[in-house]
């Protein structure tokens, strides 16, 4: 499997480590580049040029991509991913007076991390034949 089915395709399976690299450069990208975040794209898109905005759909893409083949390795839908964008986009870690935000966006970080740490199946499920890292 090469790079670019691993970070644009959402059919299959990857296992931890690809998954790690991926979600850790996301993480660093967003907390470094914040022109990037696609929420602040959003929010300030007459000002932001189309060249952010367009690599801040990339970047959700491919973090949905591949948040979707974790899913398959661990043996559940990918549909589980709508869920976890969703929490993604409408929680917010920072909402001390909104407990509710705060509840959500943890969910989506929780939910990140037990993909990070759970093995993927060791058969063959209904996504493919297991994968060796």
């Amino acid at each position: 499997m090469d790079i670019g089915e691993i970070l644009l395709s959402p059919k299959g399976r990857v296992g931890r480590a690809p998954f790690l690299a991926v979600v850790a450069t996301g993480w660093a990208i967003a907390f470094d580049l914040l022109p990037f975040n696609p929420l602040l794209a959003l929010r300030y898109a007459a000002t932001i040029n189309v060249a952010v905005v367009v690599i801040s759909a990339l970047a959700v893409w491919v973090g949905i991509a591949i948040t979707v083949k974790r899913f398959h390795d661990v043996g559940l839908s990918g549909f589980n991913t709508v869920g976890l964008v969703w929490a993604t986009l409408r929680g917010d870690p920072l909402a001390i007076d909104a407990p509710f935000a705060m509840a959500i966006a943890a969910f989506g970080i929780i939910t990140q991390l037990w993909l990070c740490i759970e093995p993927g199946s060791r058969s063959a499920n209904r996504f493919g034949n297991p994968v060796s890292a």
